[in-house]
């Protein structure tokens, strides 16, 4: 008997992975520097999206204990988006 339901690791780990690659994606730009050619911040997020899911990915879904993922996930998650909204406030 699971303590955790399959689905949860694979909705955490399907949607929640691929909402969490693209909020990387997004605020990474944000946060590089744009290098001698000025294209350094919008290429690097684009090679390390796949990277970047398949960790978001595998990561709840190999867990031991779901609820730490699933903390895990969930702080990079604000993180980012904490990070997006800080710079458009400004």
């Amino acid at each position: 008997h699971e303590r955790h339901p399959r689905a949860a690791r694979w909705i955490l780990g399907g949607p929640g992975a691929c909402l969490v690659a693209l909020l990387f994606m997004a605020s990474m730009p944000l946060v590089l520097p744009a290098g001698r050619g000025g294209v350094n911040h919008l290429v690097m997020p684009v090679v390390l999206f796949p990277l970047i899911w398949v960790v978001a990915l595998l990561y709840p879904i190999m867990a031991d204990r779901l609820g730490r993922a699933a903390v895990v996930m969930y702080a990079a998650l604000i993180a980012e988006i904490g990070l997006v909204i800080s710079k458009f406030m400004v």
